[in-house]
């Protein structure tokens, strides 16, 4: 009567533990599917555990075939980052942000731009996702056990600022030949032999 007694607790333990977990779960993709912002949340090994209805559309039109697997071909669970991103890049930006929380940083992330295969530029925000307390990891050492990436297609700003600098230029350039003109005209009214030929 005791062991059964005991194994009805450990399972109502298991399904209430199970309901909080599930809870937790339907609390964080309500959260993620209301962000404004492209968000992947990877392992270290960099397969996409979870991510939100933004970053897939984002991801689709970064697509080589967007319509045919509706951006499949990229994003989706258990599929790997590196589909999207340099595994250098990736592999940089999580030892910088290693490096900072070991330095102790409270909020440590790092930031990388590239350029995907279809000539999109991409910046990537990457924060750790840190191991609860009491994981193998040493006590000493925070340990990673994966990455949030918060992606932005920053196409349109680069080339917007790229005009406005080209404009820049171009009006630099222009100035210099008028502003030469009126540094020569001030040089000749300078001159002293001017006053007595008029």
């Amino acid at each position: 009567q005791q062991r059964d007694q005991l194994r009805r607790d450990i399972a109502a333990e298991v399904a209430q533990a199970s309901r909080g977990v599930e809870q937790e779960r339907n609390r964080l993709a309500a959260l993620m599917s209301e962000l404004t912002q492209s968000v992947v949340v990877c392992n270290l090994d960099g397969r996409i555990l979870l991510y939100n209805n933004r970053a897939r559309m984002q991801i689709r039109a970064l697509s080589d075939a967007p319509s045919l697997a509706d951006g499949a071909d990229l994003i989706g669970l258990g599929r790997s980052i590196y589909t999207v991103f340099d595994r250098k890049l990736v592999a940089h930006a999580l030892e910088s942000v290693q490096q900072r929380l070991q330095r102790g940083a409270a909020h440590p992330s790092a930031q990388f731009v590239t350029t995907t295969r279809t000539g999109q530029l991409l910046r990537a925000q990457m924060a750790p996702v840190r191991g609860v307390a009491g994981d193998e990891a040493a006590a000493d050492a925070p340990s990673v056990t994966g990455f949030v990436l918060m992606l932005d297609n920053i196409t349109r700003e680069y080339e917007r600022d790229s005009a406005q600098d080209q404009l820049l230029q171009g009006l630099t350039e222009g100035s210099r030949a008028s502003l030469g003109n009126l540094q020569a005209a001030v040089e000749v009214l300078d001159e002293p032999g001017l006053d007595e030929a008029t």
